[in-house]
């Protein structure tokens, strides 16, 4: 099959996106990504998996014209034209929509030319925006007013011809509460791969930079959801008994969150060390850095107690302690498999406590052994798909 993907983000550095390219690739299908264009990125590349093409668009209708979608149409309109003129020359057979917003997009080419509609559900969408910092402004509480995303989000996905989700409980939500067709669900858990999660991948050099000290670590988007004043509010305490801790951060900070703030506030802003977006194939060299890992995001949303987040993987493939917040899934997985150890979100003091066990050997940790969570084992359902039921 031609396959268009289609990310209403940046491509790199989407590692869900790329990963299921390549094994599309792999599995003989021919893979194109449309995405944005971003500083001087090539409108048009191509490798042996598959073919990026990129186009250039204003900050302005990226973050604020994406925003009023169900609102003005004008955000469909532009990616239709886009998507359209590459329909003609390729004539692809089907269209791969990453996460919600774009869904009515690829419903106007499975109306138009009969191709087939692949709704990827990177979250609980309808559940997650409601949550999001920019959405709790005066100004995004009323576009979140105008603006039904769960209507949105009921019709799209009973329209397409399959609906991807990241977790076990999310599809069984869709079933329940839209009454999606479960014969055209599937999960395909965000698990790391192999290729790039093992001992053999690590720069001894970042391994030096962090050999003098006691290592905090957090990779991936830096907002309000994801918990991390919770561990800079603790660094205070943590301080008075290990000296040389240090908070690391890797990911690209969203406004209008600021985790300065938190530490100047807190007056630890000389223990943080903050890394900015790095490529995933140094991830594993700075979780084999740190000594122990964390996600304690509030467990106040339906999205976040039913999925187990992509970092919590990487970590425990690397054989790092864990330490997460109560959300449902991850608790679970980081408990039964003796990864780590998990505190109430929000709650500095447990936070500090929790490294402080994990800092005097005070818990046994087991090694995650298990293949069945790396992504070459959980993409199988995906390809099996793609195989059998879509061509």
């Amino acid at each position: 099959m031609k396959i268009l993907m289609v990310l209403s983000s940046h491509f790199p550095p989407d590692s869900r996106v790329e990963k299921e390219a390549i094994s599309l690739a792999e599995a003989g299908h021919e893979l194109h990504i449309l995405c944005y264009a971003k500083g001087q990125e090539p409108l048009y590349e191509k490798d042996n998996q598959f073919t990026v093409h990129r186009f250039k668009t204003s900050n302005f209708f990226k973050n604020k014209v994406s925003a009023l979608a169900l609102i003005f149409p004008l955000y469909f309109s532009v990616w239709r034209k886009q998507m359209l003129k590459l329909h003609k020359k390729y004539t692809f057979d089907a269209f791969h929509i990453h996460d919600l917003p774009l869904s009515k997009t690829g419903y106007y080419f499975k109306k138009r030319y009969g191709t087939k509609l692949i709704c990827d559900q990177h979250e609980f969408y309808s559940n997650w925006i409601i949550k999001t910092s920019h959405m709790n402004t005066t100004l995004g509480k009323v576009v979140g007013i105008l603006s039904n995303w769960e209507k949105y989000e009921r019709k799209y996905l009973s329209l397409s011809d399959m609906v991807i989700t990241v977790a076990e409980p999310l599809r069984e939500n869709y079933i329940k509460k839209y009454g999606i067709n479960q014969k055209k669900l599937i999960t395909v858990p965000n698990t790391p791969s192999k290729k790039i999660y093992n001992t053999n991948n690590i720069d001894n050099r970042i391994l030096d930079n962090f050999k003098s000290d006691f290592i905090i670590f957090y990779a991936g988007g830096i907002d309000i959801l994801r918990g991390i004043d919770t561990a800079i509010v603790a660094l205070k305490q943590i301080k008075k008994e290990i000296p040389n801790v240090k908070l690391l951060l890797c990911g690209r900070i969203v406004k209008p969150y600021d985790p300065f703030e938190t530490a100047k506030k807190h007056d630890v802003k000389d223990l943080i060390i903050f890394k900015g977006w790095i490529d995933e194939n140094e991830i594993p060299s700075y979780i084999a850095a740190s000594d122990v890992c964390f996600f304690t995001p509030p467990a106040n949303r339906d999205e976040i107690n039913k999925t187990i987040a992509t970092k919590i993987y990487q970590y425990a493939i690397m054989n790092k302690p864990v330490i997460v917040s109560e959300a449902k899934m991850m608790k679970e997985f980081v408990e039964e498999n003796g990864l780590g150890i998990s505190i109430q979100s929000q709650n500095a003091d447990e936070f500090y406590k929790a490294v402080i066990k994990i800092f005097k050997n005070e818990i046994a940790f087991k090694k995650m052994k298990d293949d069945s969570w790396i992504w070459e084992n959980t993409v199988k359902p995906l390809i099996s798909k793609y195989n059998t039921e879509l061509l």
